[in-house]
């Protein structure tokens, strides 16, 4: 940062704090991106967006506060001229700065210290939160984490049995009477898209309880009857009314009657025999 009489008269341990160590990279990005509403797979980012470039900070060291700028350049005569400090759409959001380069250098050392950056911990809780430091560490960790997760989803699916193949769709409420290799694929499809989802599946160890049910909507050997809000036989003999709701969740309903009293233990034996037919 240049020092002027007027800007940047830091104490010299706050400076070097600041300082960026030649080829170092860090980046920025605006505060609060969020999904756009219209279009959730994208972003909603402002095409442009300006970070005040004068503010005032208190420097420990010295004990006093001082007056801040992103000082591009001052004359003779005192007049300053600043950086012009923007986060732009077409970059989504984010601003790269290297250590090495002068201006790169003035430019992160007025963002590190400003009271605009939300990753600042002494920041003056008070002014407008523009953007926030990139932590690329935990960055690359959770991107990791997501790449592994994914990986171990796509290799249980191949791993799969082919009977686990049919129960497991089942599970999800579709139709597992279609060749294995497409129940696969779609299993496979889920492991990608949602591997959090696809792992919890094949851990849930009622999925196949799960299966069964549903096996037995499809085929009719039970009939969830929605104006009731009850799971009844054929010959409309209530076997359990749900609170109401539809698809899984009373499926859900019926599987904790199912293993949580001797009467539902029957009810699904029942299920279980008549949906192998």
């Amino acid at each position: 940062m240049k020092k002027t009489k007027q800007f940047n008269n830091l104490s010299d341990k706050l400076l070097k704090s600041t300082m960026l160590k030649p080829g170092e990279r860090v980046t920025y990005r605006l505060f609060g991106i969020q999904k756009n509403p219209m279009d959730p797979s994208r972003l909603a980012i402002p095409a442009s967006k300006n970070v005040p470039v004068i503010d005032q900070i208190w420097d420990e060291e010295k004990q006093e506060y001082i007056d801040i700028a992103a000082v591009k350049s001052v004359d003779s005569e005192g007049n300053h001229t600043f950086h012009e400090i923007f986060f732009y759409g077409n970059q989504a959001g984010h601003m790269t700065l290297f250590g090495g380069r002068a201006i790169d250098q003035e430019i992160h050392s007025y963002l590190t210290l400003c009271n605009h950056n939300a990753s600042n911990p002494k920041r003056d809780t008070t002014k407008e939160i523009v953007f926030e430091l990139v932590d690329e560490g935990a960055k690359a960790e959770k991107e990791s984490k997501k790449r592994n997760m994914k990986r171990e989803a796509l290799n249980a699916a191949a791993d799969l049995d082919p009977e686990d193949v049919k129960n497991f769709t089942a599970a999800l409420g579709k139709d597992d009477s279609r060749p294995v290799a497409v129940l696969r694929n779609e299993l496979e499809e889920l492991a990608d898209t949602d591997p959090v989802s696809f792992l919890d599946l094949i851990g849930n160890k009622q999925a196949v309880m799960k299966a069964t049910i549903n096996r037995g909507l499809s085929k009719g050997v039970i009939v969830f009857n929605e104006e009731q809000s009850r799971f009844e036989w054929p010959n409309k003999e209530a076997i359990l009314t749900v609170a109401r709701a539809t698809g899984s969740d009373a499926v859900d309903e019926l599987i904790s009657f199912c293993v949580s009293s001797a009467k539902g233990e029957k009810v699904y034996q029942t299920i279980q025999s008549k949906a192998k037919k």
